[in-house]
Protein backbone atom coordinates (compact mmCIF):
# COMPACT_ATOMS: atom_id res chain seq x y z
CA UNK A 1 0.00 0.00 0.00
CA UNK A 2 1.18 3.64 -0.81
CA UNK A 3 1.23 5.42 2.84
CA UNK A 4 -1.05 8.93 2.59
CA UNK A 5 2.16 10.42 3.32
CA UNK A 6 3.69 9.10 0.14
CA UNK A 7 0.17 10.18 -2.03
CA UNK A 8 0.22 13.90 -0.07
CA UNK A 9 3.96 13.97 -1.57
CA UNK A 10 3.31 13.18 -5.10
CA UNK A 11 0.64 15.96 -5.07
CA UNK A 12 2.59 18.70 -3.48
CA UNK A 13 4.64 18.35 -6.08
CA UNK A 14 2.72 18.24 -9.18
CA UNK A 15 1.06 21.02 -7.60
CA UNK A 16 4.47 22.64 -6.78
CA UNK A 17 4.76 22.47 -10.76
CA UNK A 18 1.45 24.18 -11.28
CA UNK A 19 2.48 26.89 -9.38
CA UNK A 20 5.96 27.26 -10.35
CA UNK A 21 4.94 26.86 -14.06
CA UNK A 22 1.34 27.16 -14.91
CA UNK A 23 0.44 30.15 -12.47
CA UNK A 24 2.80 32.04 -14.19
CA UNK A 25 2.70 31.53 -17.63
CA UNK A 26 -1.15 31.71 -17.42
CA UNK A 27 -0.68 35.13 -15.76
CA UNK A 28 1.66 35.79 -18.08
CA UNK A 29 -0.49 35.02 -21.72
CA UNK A 30 -3.23 37.14 -20.21
CA UNK A 31 -0.79 40.36 -20.49
CA UNK A 32 0.57 39.23 -23.41
CA UNK A 33 -0.90 36.74 -26.13
CA UNK A 34 2.44 36.80 -27.67
CA UNK A 35 3.44 33.92 -24.66
CA UNK A 36 0.51 31.42 -25.81
CA UNK A 37 3.24 29.54 -27.56
CA UNK A 38 4.68 28.28 -23.55
CA UNK A 39 1.68 26.42 -22.78
CA UNK A 40 3.32 23.26 -24.72
CA UNK A 41 6.35 23.75 -22.22
CA UNK A 42 4.45 24.02 -18.94
CA UNK A 43 2.56 20.76 -20.04
CA UNK A 44 5.36 19.13 -20.82
CA UNK A 45 7.46 19.94 -17.48
CA UNK A 46 4.05 19.29 -15.69
CA UNK A 47 4.04 15.62 -17.35
CA UNK A 48 7.98 15.27 -16.32
CA UNK A 49 7.02 16.12 -12.69
CA UNK A 50 4.46 13.56 -12.23
CA UNK A 51 6.17 11.10 -14.10
CA UNK A 52 9.23 11.75 -11.57
CA UNK A 53 6.60 11.72 -8.70
CA UNK A 54 4.90 8.62 -9.89
CA UNK A 55 8.43 6.19 -10.67
CA UNK A 56 9.54 7.44 -6.95
CA UNK A 57 6.52 6.39 -4.93
CA UNK A 58 6.30 3.24 -7.36
CA UNK A 59 10.08 2.45 -5.94
CA UNK A 60 9.18 3.28 -2.30
CA UNK A 61 6.57 0.73 -2.54
CA UNK A 62 8.28 -1.74 -4.44
CA UNK A 63 11.35 -1.33 -1.58
CA UNK A 64 9.31 -0.81 0.90
CA UNK A 65 11.03 1.78 2.93
CA UNK A 66 8.25 3.68 4.53
CA UNK A 67 6.32 6.90 3.81
CA UNK A 68 8.65 9.68 1.72
CA UNK A 69 9.64 12.93 3.99
CA UNK A 70 7.61 11.03 6.70
CA UNK A 71 9.43 13.48 9.72
CA UNK A 72 8.15 16.81 9.62
CA UNK A 73 10.86 19.62 8.87
CA UNK A 74 12.29 21.16 12.68
CA UNK A 75 13.24 24.74 13.61
CA UNK A 76 14.96 26.49 16.59
CA UNK A 77 14.14 29.64 18.06
CA UNK A 78 16.81 31.49 19.97
CA UNK A 79 15.52 34.51 21.91
CA UNK A 80 18.05 35.20 24.43
CA UNK A 81 16.74 37.55 27.13
CA UNK A 82 13.42 38.47 25.22
CA UNK A 83 9.93 37.88 26.65
CA UNK A 84 8.73 34.79 24.25
CA UNK A 85 5.17 36.37 24.51
CA UNK A 86 7.09 38.42 21.89
CA UNK A 87 7.42 35.93 19.52
CA UNK A 88 4.27 34.15 18.76
CA UNK A 89 3.18 35.31 15.33
CA UNK A 90 6.63 33.94 14.50
CA UNK A 91 5.86 30.25 16.19
CA UNK A 92 2.28 30.09 14.39
CA UNK A 93 3.86 30.79 10.69
CA UNK A 94 6.43 27.95 11.15
CA UNK A 95 3.59 26.06 13.34
CA UNK A 96 1.25 26.57 10.15
CA UNK A 97 3.74 24.95 7.90
CA UNK A 98 4.21 22.14 9.57
CA UNK A 99 7.61 22.63 11.17
CA UNK A 100 8.19 21.57 14.92
CA UNK A 101 10.66 23.55 17.19
CA UNK A 102 13.57 21.51 18.45
CA UNK A 103 16.02 23.40 21.06
CA UNK A 104 18.58 20.29 20.46
CA UNK A 105 21.33 21.96 18.40
CA UNK A 106 22.69 18.89 17.12
CA UNK A 107 19.03 17.88 15.63
CA UNK A 108 18.67 18.16 12.03
CA UNK A 109 16.92 21.31 11.96
CA UNK A 110 15.99 23.01 8.59
CA UNK A 111 16.06 26.75 10.11
CA UNK A 112 17.07 28.91 13.11
CA UNK A 113 15.38 31.64 13.84
CA UNK A 114 17.68 33.95 15.80
CA UNK A 115 16.35 37.57 17.10
CA UNK A 116 19.85 38.66 17.71
CA UNK A 117 22.75 39.18 15.30
CA UNK A 118 24.50 36.11 16.37
CA UNK A 119 27.70 36.15 14.53
CA UNK A 120 29.84 36.67 17.44
CA UNK A 121 31.69 34.21 19.64
CA UNK A 122 30.13 34.38 23.13
CA UNK A 123 26.28 33.85 20.91
CA UNK A 124 24.75 31.03 21.94
CA UNK A 125 24.36 29.76 18.67
CA UNK A 126 27.47 30.87 17.18
CA UNK A 127 29.17 27.39 17.24
CA UNK A 128 25.81 25.62 15.29
CA UNK A 129 26.27 28.42 12.89
CA UNK A 130 29.75 27.43 11.82
CA UNK A 131 28.73 24.22 12.06
CA UNK A 132 25.58 24.30 9.86
CA UNK A 133 24.74 21.59 6.67
CA UNK A 134 23.87 22.15 2.96
CA UNK A 135 20.49 22.94 3.13
CA UNK A 136 20.08 24.93 6.80
CA UNK A 137 19.31 28.46 7.06
CA UNK A 138 19.26 30.83 9.68
CA UNK A 139 17.93 34.39 9.52
CA UNK A 140 20.74 36.69 9.88
CA UNK A 141 22.47 37.93 7.20
CA UNK A 142 26.59 38.73 8.53
CA UNK A 143 27.63 42.20 7.89
CA UNK A 144 24.23 43.59 8.86
CA UNK A 145 25.38 45.29 11.67
CA UNK A 146 27.41 48.03 8.63
CA UNK A 147 23.41 49.51 8.14
CA UNK A 148 21.68 48.75 11.12
CA UNK A 149 23.89 49.67 13.67
CA UNK A 150 23.24 54.18 13.72
CA UNK A 151 27.06 54.59 14.57
CA UNK A 152 28.18 53.00 11.43
CA UNK A 153 25.46 53.55 9.44
CA UNK A 154 26.55 56.97 10.26
CA UNK A 155 29.60 57.06 8.17
CA UNK A 156 27.86 55.84 5.32
CA UNK A 157 25.19 59.00 5.09
CA UNK A 158 27.79 61.61 3.47
CA UNK A 159 27.92 59.34 0.35
CA UNK A 160 24.25 58.29 0.14
CA UNK A 161 21.32 61.08 -0.56
CA UNK A 162 18.41 58.69 1.30
CA UNK A 163 20.22 59.01 4.47
CA UNK A 164 20.42 62.69 6.18
CA UNK A 165 23.30 64.11 7.49
CA UNK A 166 24.60 62.85 10.45
CA UNK A 167 28.30 63.38 12.69
CA UNK A 168 29.66 61.54 15.70
CA UNK A 169 30.50 63.42 18.31
CA UNK A 170 32.40 63.79 20.36
CA UNK A 171 34.54 62.38 17.39
CA UNK A 172 33.72 64.87 14.80
CA UNK A 173 32.77 67.39 16.93
CA UNK A 174 35.26 70.16 15.18
CA UNK A 175 33.67 69.12 11.75
CA UNK A 176 30.09 69.40 12.66
CA UNK A 177 30.96 72.76 14.35
CA UNK A 178 32.42 74.01 10.97
CA UNK A 179 30.31 72.45 8.68
CA UNK A 180 27.22 73.79 10.28
CA UNK A 181 28.84 77.62 10.36
CA UNK A 182 29.46 77.22 6.72
CA UNK A 183 25.68 76.12 6.05
CA UNK A 184 24.15 78.36 8.59
CA UNK A 185 20.71 78.30 8.28
CA UNK A 186 19.72 75.62 5.72
CA UNK A 187 20.34 72.65 8.59
CA UNK A 188 18.76 72.59 12.06
CA UNK A 189 19.91 69.59 14.22
CA UNK A 190 18.74 66.64 16.42
CA UNK A 191 20.87 64.73 18.69
CA UNK A 192 20.43 60.64 19.34
CA UNK A 193 22.44 58.59 21.27
CA UNK A 194 23.94 55.00 19.84
CA UNK A 195 20.78 53.21 20.52
CA UNK A 196 17.58 54.59 19.21
CA UNK A 197 16.48 56.61 22.36
CA UNK A 198 17.14 60.19 23.42
CA UNK A 199 16.14 62.24 20.41
CA UNK A 200 16.25 66.04 20.85
CA UNK A 201 16.85 69.35 18.78
CA UNK A 202 19.79 71.10 19.69
CA UNK A 203 22.08 73.91 18.33
CA UNK A 204 25.96 73.41 17.48
CA UNK A 205 27.27 76.26 19.60
CA UNK A 206 25.18 74.67 22.41
CA UNK A 207 26.32 73.62 25.44
CA UNK A 208 24.56 70.25 25.06
CA UNK A 209 26.62 69.64 21.92
CA UNK A 210 30.13 71.08 23.06
CA UNK A 211 29.98 68.97 26.62
CA UNK A 212 28.89 65.70 24.87
CA UNK A 213 31.20 63.07 26.40
CA UNK A 214 29.49 59.97 25.80
CA UNK A 215 29.61 58.71 21.94
CA UNK A 216 26.05 60.63 20.20
CA UNK A 217 24.89 61.04 16.74
CA UNK A 218 24.18 64.64 15.58
CA UNK A 219 21.69 64.77 12.49
CA UNK A 220 19.89 66.42 10.28
CA UNK A 221 16.52 67.66 10.77
CA UNK A 222 13.68 66.54 8.80
CA UNK A 223 10.97 68.42 8.88
CA UNK A 224 7.77 66.37 7.85
CA UNK A 225 5.03 66.65 5.83
CA UNK A 226 2.38 66.65 8.31
CA UNK A 227 -1.11 64.71 8.03
CA UNK A 228 -3.59 66.53 9.91
CA UNK A 229 -0.92 68.70 12.03
CA UNK A 230 0.77 65.49 13.28
CA UNK A 231 4.52 64.11 12.41
CA UNK A 232 5.06 60.71 11.48
CA UNK A 233 6.60 57.69 10.18
CA UNK A 234 6.53 54.21 8.55
CA UNK A 235 8.23 50.85 8.64
CA UNK A 236 9.29 49.51 4.93
CA UNK A 237 10.14 45.36 5.37
CA UNK A 238 13.18 44.60 3.20
CA UNK A 239 13.89 40.64 3.25
CA UNK A 240 17.40 39.63 1.49
CA UNK A 241 17.79 35.80 0.37
CA UNK A 242 21.15 36.00 -0.93
CA UNK A 243 23.91 38.35 -0.75
CA UNK A 244 25.44 36.55 -4.34
CA UNK A 245 23.91 36.40 -5.92
CA UNK A 246 22.17 39.76 -4.69
CA UNK A 247 18.68 39.34 -4.30
CA UNK A 248 16.37 41.36 -2.42
CA UNK A 249 12.69 42.39 -2.48
CA UNK A 250 10.20 44.68 -0.53
CA UNK A 251 6.56 44.16 1.41
CA UNK A 252 3.95 45.87 -0.03
CA UNK A 253 2.62 46.58 3.59
CA UNK A 254 3.53 49.19 6.65
CA UNK A 255 4.09 49.60 9.70
CA UNK A 256 2.39 53.21 10.09
CA UNK A 257 2.93 55.34 13.28
CA UNK A 258 2.21 59.27 14.12
CA UNK A 259 3.38 61.24 16.75
CA UNK A 260 0.92 61.39 19.70
CA UNK A 261 0.50 64.99 19.72
CA UNK A 262 0.42 67.76 17.01
CA UNK A 263 3.34 69.33 15.71
CA UNK A 264 5.49 71.90 16.97
CA UNK A 265 8.65 73.10 15.36
CA UNK A 266 11.78 71.36 17.54
CA UNK A 267 13.86 74.48 17.54
CA UNK A 268 11.38 76.68 19.30
CA UNK A 269 10.11 73.87 21.54
CA UNK A 270 12.56 70.67 21.52
CA UNK A 271 11.69 69.82 24.76
CA UNK A 272 8.29 68.61 23.51
CA UNK A 273 9.35 65.29 22.22
CA UNK A 274 6.12 63.98 22.03
CA UNK A 275 5.23 66.35 18.91
CA UNK A 276 8.12 65.38 16.51
CA UNK A 277 9.50 62.06 17.59
CA UNK A 278 7.23 59.01 16.82
CA UNK A 279 8.55 56.65 20.46
CA UNK A 280 6.92 53.52 21.33
CA UNK A 281 3.62 55.17 22.98
CA UNK A 282 2.98 56.41 19.24
CA UNK A 283 -0.74 57.14 17.61
CA UNK A 284 -1.65 53.92 15.61
CA UNK A 285 -3.22 54.50 12.40
CA UNK A 286 -6.83 52.96 13.15
CA UNK A 287 -6.82 55.53 16.02
CA UNK A 288 -6.11 58.62 13.71
CA UNK A 289 -9.35 59.83 11.87
CA UNK A 290 -7.03 60.69 8.44
CA UNK A 291 -6.19 56.98 8.10
CA UNK A 292 -9.02 55.49 10.03
CA UNK A 293 -11.61 55.71 7.04
CA UNK A 294 -9.46 53.82 4.69
CA UNK A 295 -8.26 51.23 7.00
CA UNK A 296 -12.09 50.96 7.03
CA UNK A 297 -13.07 51.00 3.65
CA UNK A 298 -10.43 47.76 3.19
CA UNK A 299 -7.73 49.62 2.43
CA UNK A 300 -4.28 48.35 4.24
CA UNK A 301 -1.78 50.76 5.75
CA UNK A 302 0.35 51.91 2.67
CA UNK A 303 -3.10 52.15 0.13
CA UNK A 304 -4.18 54.25 3.44
CA UNK A 305 -1.20 56.55 3.63
CA UNK A 306 -1.11 57.40 -0.59
CA UNK A 307 -5.12 58.05 0.33
CA UNK A 308 -4.71 60.33 3.24
CA UNK A 309 -1.47 62.36 0.86
CA UNK A 310 -3.49 62.49 -2.39
CA UNK A 311 -6.46 64.19 -0.18
CA UNK A 312 -3.67 66.44 0.97
CA UNK A 313 -2.86 67.42 -2.72
CA UNK A 314 0.15 65.64 -2.85
CA UNK A 315 1.13 63.71 -5.99
CA UNK A 316 2.18 59.83 -5.17
CA UNK A 317 2.76 58.63 -8.36
CA UNK A 318 6.60 58.02 -7.82
CA UNK A 319 6.48 57.71 -4.33
CA UNK A 320 6.36 54.15 -4.03
CA UNK A 321 8.91 53.75 -6.71
CA UNK A 322 11.28 56.67 -4.64
CA UNK A 323 11.07 54.52 -1.53
CA UNK A 324 12.53 51.20 -3.16
CA UNK A 325 15.21 52.91 -5.20
CA UNK A 326 15.85 54.74 -1.88
CA UNK A 327 16.26 51.15 -0.37
CA UNK A 328 18.26 49.85 -3.15
CA UNK A 329 20.93 52.59 -3.15
CA UNK A 330 21.69 51.75 0.49
CA UNK A 331 21.23 48.26 -0.12
CA UNK A 332 24.37 48.13 -2.97
CA UNK A 333 26.72 49.71 -1.23
CA UNK A 334 26.51 47.69 1.52
CA UNK A 335 26.51 44.30 -0.59
CA UNK A 336 30.03 44.09 -0.87
CA UNK A 337 30.13 43.90 2.75
CA UNK A 338 27.90 41.29 3.12
CA UNK A 339 29.53 39.08 0.55
CA UNK A 340 32.47 39.35 2.30
CA UNK A 341 31.58 38.30 5.27
CA UNK A 342 29.26 35.50 4.13
CA UNK A 343 32.32 33.86 1.95
CA UNK A 344 33.63 33.29 4.94
CA UNK A 345 30.87 30.74 6.16
CA UNK A 346 31.50 27.18 4.24
CA UNK A 347 28.22 27.65 2.45
CA UNK A 348 28.60 30.81 1.69
CA UNK A 349 25.63 32.85 1.44
CA UNK A 350 23.07 30.22 1.02
CA UNK A 351 23.25 29.91 4.30
CA UNK A 352 21.54 32.95 5.02
CA UNK A 353 18.51 35.39 4.28
CA UNK A 354 17.24 38.24 6.19
CA UNK A 355 14.30 40.60 6.76
CA UNK A 356 14.62 44.30 8.32
CA UNK A 357 12.51 47.20 8.32
CA UNK A 358 13.66 50.39 7.00
CA UNK A 359 12.09 53.30 8.80
CA UNK A 360 11.63 56.20 7.03
CA UNK A 361 10.37 59.64 6.86
CA UNK A 362 9.07 62.25 4.15
CA UNK A 363 10.27 65.96 3.93
CA UNK A 364 7.85 68.79 2.78
CA UNK A 365 8.75 67.85 -0.41
CA UNK A 366 8.19 64.38 -0.30
CA UNK A 367 11.39 63.20 -0.24
CA UNK A 368 12.10 60.26 1.37
CA UNK A 369 14.84 59.25 3.80
CA UNK A 370 16.23 56.31 6.05
CA UNK A 371 16.11 57.31 9.25
CA UNK A 372 17.13 53.75 10.81
CA UNK A 373 17.29 50.03 9.86
CA UNK A 374 15.94 47.70 12.58
CA UNK A 375 17.75 44.42 12.20
CA UNK A 376 15.13 42.36 13.95
CA UNK A 377 11.87 44.30 13.71
CA UNK A 378 9.47 44.25 15.98
CA UNK A 379 6.38 41.20 15.17
CA UNK A 380 4.96 41.79 18.27
CA UNK A 381 1.37 42.75 18.19
CA UNK A 382 1.54 42.55 22.55
CA UNK A 383 1.04 46.42 22.99
CA UNK A 384 -1.14 47.14 19.16
CA UNK A 385 -3.58 44.02 18.98
CA UNK A 386 -4.99 45.02 15.39
CA UNK A 387 -1.11 44.86 13.85
CA UNK A 388 -1.51 40.69 14.65
CA UNK A 389 -2.97 40.22 11.07
CA UNK A 390 0.30 41.80 9.17
CA UNK A 391 2.80 40.56 11.32
CA UNK A 392 1.32 37.28 11.06
CA UNK A 393 1.03 37.67 6.94
CA UNK A 394 4.81 39.11 7.03
CA UNK A 395 5.74 36.24 8.84
CA UNK A 396 3.53 33.40 6.78
CA UNK A 397 5.13 35.33 3.17
CA UNK A 398 8.76 35.45 4.38
CA UNK A 399 8.56 31.88 4.96
CA UNK A 400 7.04 31.00 1.30
CA UNK A 401 9.44 33.78 -0.20
CA UNK A 402 12.43 31.64 0.85
CA UNK A 403 10.93 28.62 -0.02
CA UNK A 404 9.43 27.41 3.16
CA UNK A 405 5.68 27.40 2.04
CA UNK A 406 2.74 24.93 1.75
CA UNK A 407 4.40 24.01 -1.48
CA UNK A 408 8.44 25.09 -0.74
CA UNK A 409 11.22 22.53 -0.71
CA UNK A 410 10.70 20.78 2.47
CA UNK A 411 7.56 19.17 0.92
CA UNK A 412 8.65 18.65 -1.97
CA UNK A 413 10.18 15.22 -3.71
CA UNK A 414 13.88 15.13 -4.36
CA UNK A 415 14.40 15.06 -8.26
CA UNK A 416 17.08 12.78 -10.06
CA UNK A 417 19.16 15.22 -11.69
CA UNK A 418 18.03 13.82 -14.73
CA UNK A 419 14.54 15.14 -14.45
CA UNK A 420 16.24 18.31 -12.81
CA UNK A 421 18.25 18.67 -16.08
CA UNK A 422 15.03 18.33 -18.31
CA UNK A 423 13.20 20.93 -16.15
CA UNK A 424 15.69 23.29 -16.40
CA UNK A 425 16.36 23.25 -20.10
CA UNK A 426 12.60 23.54 -20.45
CA UNK A 427 12.49 26.13 -17.56
CA UNK A 428 15.42 28.24 -17.85
CA UNK A 429 16.33 28.35 -21.41
CA UNK A 430 15.18 31.88 -22.69
CA UNK A 431 16.50 31.46 -25.91
CA UNK A 432 15.61 29.44 -28.93
CA UNK A 433 17.37 26.09 -29.80
CA UNK A 434 19.59 27.68 -32.89
CA UNK A 435 20.83 30.48 -30.55
CA UNK A 436 22.09 28.01 -27.73
CA UNK A 437 23.41 25.71 -30.62
CA UNK A 438 25.18 28.24 -31.64
CA UNK A 439 26.32 29.68 -28.47
CA UNK A 440 27.78 25.70 -27.70
CA UNK A 441 29.50 25.70 -30.78
CA UNK A 442 31.55 28.76 -30.08
CA UNK A 443 31.89 27.28 -26.40
CA UNK A 444 29.73 29.99 -25.16
CA UNK A 445 32.11 32.57 -25.71
CA UNK A 446 29.69 34.84 -28.47
CA UNK A 447 30.07 38.60 -28.19
CA UNK A 448 26.71 38.46 -30.23
CA UNK A 449 24.75 36.61 -27.03
CA UNK A 450 25.03 36.58 -23.31
CA UNK A 451 25.57 32.38 -23.94
CA UNK A 452 25.90 31.89 -20.19
CA UNK A 453 22.44 34.06 -19.12
CA UNK A 454 20.51 32.32 -22.03
CA UNK A 455 21.43 28.66 -22.57
CA UNK A 456 21.49 26.03 -19.72
CA UNK A 457 24.32 24.17 -21.25
CA UNK A 458 26.63 27.16 -21.32
CA UNK A 459 26.13 27.64 -17.16
CA UNK A 460 27.78 26.40 -13.90
CA UNK A 461 26.03 24.29 -11.26
CA UNK A 462 26.42 27.38 -9.38
CA UNK A 463 25.17 29.48 -12.01
CA UNK A 464 22.64 26.89 -12.71
CA UNK A 465 21.49 26.70 -8.78
CA UNK A 466 21.39 30.71 -9.06
CA UNK A 467 18.49 30.85 -11.43
CA UNK A 468 16.63 28.19 -10.35
CA UNK A 469 16.43 29.70 -6.80
CA UNK A 470 15.39 32.66 -8.71
CA UNK A 471 12.52 31.13 -10.41
CA UNK A 472 11.04 29.75 -7.07
CA UNK A 473 11.04 33.40 -5.62
CA UNK A 474 9.17 34.79 -8.70
CA UNK A 475 7.00 32.46 -8.00
CA UNK A 476 6.59 33.14 -4.32
CA UNK A 477 6.93 36.48 -4.42
CA UNK A 478 3.06 37.11 -5.69
CA UNK A 479 2.74 36.54 -2.08
CA UNK A 480 3.09 40.37 -0.91
CA UNK A 481 6.24 40.75 -1.97
CA UNK A 482 7.78 42.72 -4.79
CA UNK A 483 11.59 42.37 -6.28
CA UNK A 484 14.16 45.36 -6.16
CA UNK A 485 17.02 43.36 -7.19
CA UNK A 486 17.57 42.09 -9.92
CA UNK A 487 16.36 45.73 -10.78
CA UNK A 488 12.28 45.13 -12.46
CA UNK A 489 11.33 47.76 -15.47
CA UNK A 490 8.85 49.41 -13.36
CA UNK A 491 11.96 51.10 -11.09
CA UNK A 492 15.12 51.21 -13.58
CA UNK A 493 14.16 54.74 -14.61
CA UNK A 494 13.76 55.80 -11.20
CA UNK A 495 17.25 53.86 -10.42
CA UNK A 496 18.76 55.84 -13.47
CA UNK A 497 17.18 58.94 -12.51
CA UNK A 498 19.53 59.04 -9.09
CA UNK A 499 22.60 57.75 -11.12
CA UNK A 500 24.10 56.45 -7.47
CA UNK A 501 23.34 52.73 -7.87
CA UNK A 502 26.42 50.53 -8.18
CA UNK A 503 26.56 46.74 -9.62
CA UNK A 504 27.32 44.68 -6.90
CA UNK A 505 29.54 42.42 -6.45
CA UNK A 506 30.43 38.54 -7.44
CA UNK A 507 30.58 36.74 -10.48
CA UNK A 508 27.07 35.40 -10.32
CA UNK A 509 25.14 39.07 -10.44
CA UNK A 510 25.86 40.32 -13.77
CA UNK A 511 24.66 36.70 -15.29
CA UNK A 512 21.64 36.59 -13.10
CA UNK A 513 20.32 40.07 -13.82
CA UNK A 514 21.28 39.33 -18.39
CA UNK A 515 18.82 36.21 -17.67
CA UNK A 516 16.13 38.27 -15.77
CA UNK A 517 16.47 41.18 -18.33
CA UNK A 518 16.26 38.25 -21.10
CA UNK A 519 13.23 36.36 -19.34
CA UNK A 520 11.17 39.85 -19.24
CA UNK A 521 11.26 39.95 -23.19
CA UNK A 522 9.93 36.80 -23.08
CA UNK A 523 6.98 36.37 -19.88
CA UNK A 524 6.27 40.03 -18.39
CA UNK A 525 5.67 38.93 -15.08
CA UNK A 526 9.45 39.16 -14.95
CA UNK A 527 9.28 42.94 -15.63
Amino acid sequence: MISDASKMAMVALACMLGILVGFKVSSSMKSNPANADLVSDAAEQRLLLEEEASNQIASSKSADTGPISAQPPKWQLVIEKAAPIHFIHIRNAFQNLGFVETNDTNDDWKLLWSFRDPFYAHHPSFETIKAMKPGQKINQLPGSGWFTYKWYLSEVNPKLDCLPLTFQLPKNYEAFVKFAKEHEGQYDWVRKNEGHKGVQAVTPESEAVANIKNNTLVQQLIRPVLISGRSWDFGIYVAITSSHPFRAYVYNDIVLRFCPAQYVDPVVDPANVNAYVVGDHYTAPWEFPPAKKHLDQGKNYMQALTAVLKEQGHDVEDLIPQLKVRILELLLKMQPKLKGVSDGYTHGSSSFFAMYRFDFMLDQQLRPYIMEVNLSPNLSSTRHKPLATLFSNVMRDLLRLIGFGPEGAHRQIEMSPETQQKLSAKDLAIASDDICNACVEMDCSSTQVNCVARCPACRTPAQQQAILETISEHVHEGTNWSRIYPIPEDIKGQAAAYGKQQAPVGDLNGMLDAWVTAACRKDSSWC
